[in-house]
């Protein structure tokens, strides 16, 4: 009898003592990491145009666990969960950039001339001065950033002459690249190291300037006439160090992912490093590029940009894109229009810029990309650049269908009768709604002066959302040097000017005052402008399934926000802090204060 009461009772113990086993692993499996309460979160899961919110959401492994009031999570919180008390303050999805192009601007930042932000004439000059005055061991000088809107009457047009840059330096290269990276300024040095003299001819897709009255040479290479300069070199370690900070940087602006539109081809291994380090806290999709005026075939290109897919696939950073340039841009009077330039812009009276590609190749490396199964993103500004480049995507539409996400990014001008075409064509529209206003001493020196009454209709945007398409907005950093999402937000849903303070002029406090208003019928609602950083640059990138919106299985990818953007007037977006950033579940930026 006492034997039988032993083993009941030595059954019952291990019974419990299994219960207690299974009861610890489903805590420890049903127990969050991190949990965020009392707070105003967007899901950016749209139904009818109407998204939902939740109050709190918590995260396991990197992931959304559950979404919903404070009660519905309560359950998933333990003694060891980190609780962050949200205080009604906005959560969205992580932003995600659809086009620029890393380090952005940390180069200039840390090792050469650094002109981006510099709007005027007088500074611009003083900054290379001080510069090569502060470091006259180097044997050659360095800079991007310039702005052509900073010069007046012909240097607008041409660009800065290059005996601006002999004056402070006549015995060293000196090489300086537009913010928008399509115009080399440079001095008689430089010209002379790349062999460029009076009588040298245009190379296909460039533009070498010279003086119209005396054929001199006049200081600046645009376009495909800029590859016969030497390039600055940097080691490893350098870039290694200025990507790490371009990383920062975008942290700290509420970014979980981006789409580099090019960059030098030593980052992709820069890449590659930081993921295998573990320092790599972003989704990377980045592209390849397709050039027809390089010496490689077509088909010899493409087999490369497979050899660099085979390379870097890995979950954070995939090369499966291919970016084809078929214009320039019109500051440079090489974006294609439709209709020609004005006098003004120096080319005469019947110049429609330049198209770099004959149709049938366009038409020809589009089909064999996506046969391929890359998709293909196209810088077009001119509106004849978009109106041939959504031909060639019809073209291959027919000959290889499928899903591919094609998307032309910058869109200065469009054809009314062309944004149906992107929706019927699945076509996503890349913009860059910082450049949506009349920028001050820009719209007034370049577009304007350039494209007449043109200008006054450039860069649509509510047009796109209205027609059904998907946009994916963008900064092309570091052509805009500051790119903070908020920024793009505001000024996409007022189309008028954004902190003076940057562009040294008086801020507005009406969003329909004229003086920098550009086209308030292209105005977006404040849902499509955050939708295009978060779920719509999500699915351009194919990230869609992973990150995008704030949903249970998806990785925990969020922006806090000091305020909520829908209760503020719209023209105070921009001064909202970004509190902190949050990739798969880790704070990966957090404000001072």
């Amino acid at each position: 009898m006492n034997n039988k009461l032993v083993k009941k009772y030595l059954v019952l113990m291990m019974i419990m003592a299994l219960v207690l086993i299974a009861t610890s692993c489903a805590q420890d499996t049903d127990t969050a990491d991190l949990a965020l309460i009392n707070g105003s979160i967007y899901t950016m899961i749209c139904t009818n145009d109407e998204v939902s919110t939740a109050e709190a959401l918590v995260i396991k492994d990197g992931k959304i666990m559950a979404v919903g009031s404070n009660e519905d999570v309560e359950h998933f919180i333990g003694t060891d969960t980190e609780v962050i008390d949200l205080e009604g303050k906005m959560v969205l999805p992580g932003m995600i950039e659809s086009h620029l192009h890393p380090p952005g601007s940390a180069f200039a930042e840390l090792y050469c001339i650094n002109l981006h932000g510099v709007l005027n004439e007088q500074d611009t000059m003083e900054t290379i001065r001080q510069f090569i005055a502060d470091n006259p061991d180097l044997d050659a000088y360095y800079g991007e950033g310039f702005s052509i809107g900073a010069f007046k009457d012909q240097e607008a047009a041409l660009g800065p002459k290059k005996e601006r840059l002999d004056q402070i330096c006549p015995d060293k290269l000196v090489i300086i690249e537009s913010l928008d990276g399509h115009i080399s300024w440079v001095n008689s040095k430089a010209l002379d190291a790349a062999g460029i003299t009076r009588d040298t001819p245009d190379p296909p897709g460039g533009v070498i300037e010279k003086d119209p009255a005396t054929g001199e040479l006049w200081g600046t290479l645009k376009e495909a006439a800029k590859q016969s300069l030497p390039p600055q070199e940097f080691t490893f370690e350098q870039k290694m160090e200025a990507l790490i900070a371009f990383q920062d940087f975008m942290h700290s602006l509420g970014y979980t992912g981006i789409f580099s539109a090019g960059m030098d081809q030593d980052f992709y291994e820069v890449f590659k490093a930081l993921e295998e380090s573990g320092e790599l806290k972003l989704w990377v999709r980045a592209s390849g590029g397709i050039d027809i005026r390089k010496e490689e075939t077509l088909e010899q290109q493409v087999e490369q940009l497979i050899q660099l897919r085979d390379t870097y696939n890995s979950e954070l950073f995939k090369v499966a894109t291919a970016k084809i340039f078929v214009d320039g841009v019109i500051e440079g009077v090489t974006g294609y229009l439709l209709e020609p330039y004005s006098a003004e812009a120096g080319k005469g009276d019947n110049f429609y810029g330049l198209f770099y590609w004959d149709m049938e190749d366009l038409k020809k490396a589009v089909k064999m990309l996506n046969g391929e199964d890359f998709q293909v993103h196209v810088h077009a500004i001119g509106d004849a650049a978009v109106k041939n480049t959504l031909d060639a995507f019809e073209y291959a539409r027919q000959e290889t269908p499928g899903d591919f996400r094609n998307a032309i990014t910058h869109l200065q001008l469009v054809a009314l009768e062309d944004f149906a075409r992107f929706k019927d064509l699945e076509v996503v529209a890349s913009v860059q709604p910082y450049w949506h206003f009349k920028e001050p001493d820009w719209f007034e020196v370049v577009d304007y002066p350039f494209l007449g009454e043109r200008a006054e209709y450039e860069y649509p945007l509510g047009s796109f959302f209205n027609a059904g398409v998907v946009v994916a907005s963008s900064s092309d950093h570091s052509v805009t040097p500051y790119p903070n999402p908020l920024w793009a937000i505001e000024i996409g849903a007022t189309r008028n000017l954004v902190d003076g303070e940057s562009y040294d002029v008086e801020d507005i406090t009406d969003m329909d005052d004229p003086t920098w208003l550009l086209n308030k019928n292209e105005r977006a609602s404040l849902m499509d402008m955050i939708k295009s950083f978060t779920i719509n640059g999500a699915y351009m990138l194919f990230l869609d399934e992973l990150t995008g919106t704030i949903e249970e299985g998806k990785y925990a990818d969020l922006v806090i926000l000091e305020q909520d953007l829908f209760q503020i007037d719209p023209l105070r977006i921009d001064s909202v802090q970004i509190l902190k950033t949050i990739f798969q579940g880790l704070v990966v930026y957090e404000a001072e204060s």
